[in-house]
């Protein structure tokens, strides 16, 4: 009986670095930051909308819909669909998508870019009397999540994660043109 030879592309998956879990490990540790960031930011929400009904009131413009319940009704979707987006993200990172992995560094970048101006906030001299700011505790969050934003930005931009991609999609391309996936 002749030996079979197996078919080019089945073998193993390429074995994921630690880069990639690392990197999705902070961006776990992101989300909870940023949406804990995010609920504490209710406050500056709450007394904005205040402010805008009591204009309206000023105006005598009629008020149909309650404006508090509606903003925390958008800034509650906003939520959910963010959180969506960026789990299904993970995922696709997590399995190999190297598109994934960029648009999961474009958001780190993002949020480290947030990190450096909310730091820089922080420090500005403003003279806004009866501005509305937000808690001190919550800015606590915000830089937590930003620095493990750098941190998820420079393990999805490591060499390994690189290649791990590349060589998934190379396994993806050959199990695909012998029938498998």
């Amino acid at each position: 009986m002749p030996m079979i030879d197996p078919v080019p592309g089945t073998s193993d998956a390429p074995t994921r670095p630690d880069s990639v879990r690392l990197a999705l490990e902070l961006w776990c540790a992101v989300i909870v930051a940023e949406l804990i960031a995010f609920i504490a930011q209710y406050g500056v929400l709450r007394d904005r909308t205040q402010e805008i009904l009591d204009s309206m009131k000023e105006k005598g413009e009629p008020i149909s819909v309650s404006a508090t319940s509606m903003a925390v009704l958008s800034m509650i979707i906003m939520a959910v669909i963010l959180i969506v987006i960026t789990v299904v993200v993970m995922k696709f990172t997590w399995d190999g998508r190297n598109w994934a992995r960029q648009a999961l560094g474009v958001f780190s970048a993002f949020l480290s870019v947030q990190l450096v101006f909310g730091i820089v906030a922080l420090f500005a001299d403003t003279d806004s009397a009866g501005a509305v700011e937000i808690p001190a505790w919550a800015m606590i969050f915000e830089i937590l999540g930003g620095v493990a934003a750098v941190g998820a930005l420079i393990a999805l931009m490591h060499r390994d994660t690189s290649v791990y991609c590349r060589d998934k999609a190379l396994w993806r391309s050959r199990n695909r043109q012998n029938g498998g996936l």
